[in-house]
């Protein structure tokens, strides 16, 4: 019973009220001053495999203050795996695509893709996916620069064989920081639905934070606009038996100086439950089709 155990004590730690009574407390805070002489960075590109493989794929609306840091932060730890880092710039109302510029002058390896509208995740997926040309695509959020360390363990999977990772937020070994509980309700929701009715068991394929052999990317056919396409990018390639695994990753949530997410649970609800539906289907209908092949052989 120790893993259920574990799972109810994660969904209870994050409850309202009742988490103030919990017996662990996470704080995370910044210390003033110079972050790169209190914390220096450390290259964490260890195989040289991978030197030159990754396109890291960044869709980004309205993400002038982070994209500065995020694409720092890449060159710094993983530098040698870059192959080009893609900002797809949605349809951003302030500087975006202004601030990638300048630093595509500094850092040849950044690409710039401008979208018209209309706007959406997964339109820029799709976008930055096919104007991706290394070997390895990582795709990432552009609110990701915290927990850019623990990028290590997506590289050590695909180092080791794997297709391909995906960054688990609800592991045994994962850590959320301020994570809503109406989130953490539904993304449970959506997996325990989608265990029991597919052939597969994942504990968090709705993750933007994945690093797939190209190919895989680019031949999924990603039909939701919005922020329900990380379920399809998730789902899809296991149930075409690709090799994916999860491996655990932390999530902090945006602070003030990181602007305002455009997620929103009322919003994105109906496309997860869409892509969900859509996949089920064509699982069922794969099987069926296998039987009856079988049948007549």
């Amino acid at each position: 019973m120790l893993r259920a155990l574990k799972s109810l004590a994660f969904l209870m730690e994050h409850a309202p009220v009742i988490k103030d009574m919990c017996g662990a407390l996470y704080i995370w805070a910044r210390k003033p001053g110079d972050e790169e002489a209190r914390r220096p960075h450390v290259n964490l590109a260890e195989h040289e495999s991978l030197f030159g493989s990754t396109s890291f794929v960044v869709p980004c609306h309205n993400e002038e203050m982070n994209v500065g840091p995020l694409v720092d932060a890449i060159v710094r730890f993983y530098g040698p795996y870059v192959h080009e880092i893609v900002i797809v710039n949605d349809n951003s109302r302030d500087r975006t695509a202004e601030v990638t510029m300048e630093i595509a002058r500094k850092e040849p390896r950044v690409k710039l893709v401008n979208r018209t509208p209309p706007n959406g995740v997964g339109r820029a997926l799709r976008d930055g996916y096919a104007a991706a040309t290394g070997r390895f695509i990582l795709t990432m959020d552009g609110d990701f620069v915290q927990i850019m360390p623990e990028f290590r363990d997506l590289f050590d999977a695909v180092a080791a064989g794997h297709d391909g990772a995906i960054g688990s937020r609800f592991s045994h070994e994962s850590l959320l920081i301020n994570y809503p509980f109406l989130k953490i309700v539904c993304n449970r929701g959506f997996h325990l639905i989608a265990n029991i009715l597919l052939p597969t068991k994942m504990r968090d394929i709705s993750n933007n934070l994945k690093l797939y052999r190209a190919e895989i990317f680019k031949s999924i056919d990603i039909e939701q606009p919005g922020f329900a396409a990380n379920a399809e990018t998730g789902l899809k390639p296991l149930l075409r038996g690709y090799d994916i695994c999860e491996v655990p990753i932390s999530w902090i949530n945006r602070t003030i100086d990181m602007g305002v997410s455009s997620f929103r649970i009322g919003k994105v609800a109906p496309g997860y439950l869409g892509a969900l539906t859509e996949v089920v289907l064509q699982a069922w209908q794969g099987r069926h089709k296998l039987a009856r092949a079988g049948g007549r052989a």
